[in-house]
């Protein structure tokens, strides 16, 4: 019986860093269009990225080695392909919600922290 790869390309999760995606020589992975903006950053190897044929702008083909990022916009696919084996990572871009969240969160946790120690609970180092 032949044994089929469904899911050639590997992912592996570092806690909470950004998940490491692995592409081995002429392997190709879509990269699918978010609402956010994104990085793309390539740990290993080298990785030849294009935006999809459906893409606003003119379909340009770039080639990454280790080290280099690329900023993948809102609403754009991407194809990225292994030129050797490589490892890479989606990164976030930071946005205003992050901004927004620091803004509020700050004086809730003041306002949480000021309520347990009137009420003697022992607060936790962190």
């Amino acid at each position: 019986m032949k044994t089929q790869i469904l899911m050639p390309e590997t992912q592996r999760s570092q806690g909470a860093a950004a998940p490491v995606w692995t592409l081995s020589r002429r392997q190709a992975r879509r990269l699918a269009a978010t609402r956010h903006r994104r990085f793309l950053r390539v740990l290993e190897g080298e990785l030849w990225v294009t935006p999809s044929a459906g893409a606003r702008s003119a379909s340009e083909d770039l080639w990454l080695r280790a080290g280099q990022r690329l900023e993948l916009p809102a609403g754009v696919e991407f194809v990225a392909e292994g030129w050797r084996d490589s490892r890479f990572e989606l990164l976030l871009a930071p946005g205003p919600v992050a901004a927004w969240s620091a803004q509020w969160l700050r004086p809730l946790l003041s306002r949480v922290q000021r309520a347990l120690r009137g009420r003697g609970a022992p607060l936790a180092a962190g």
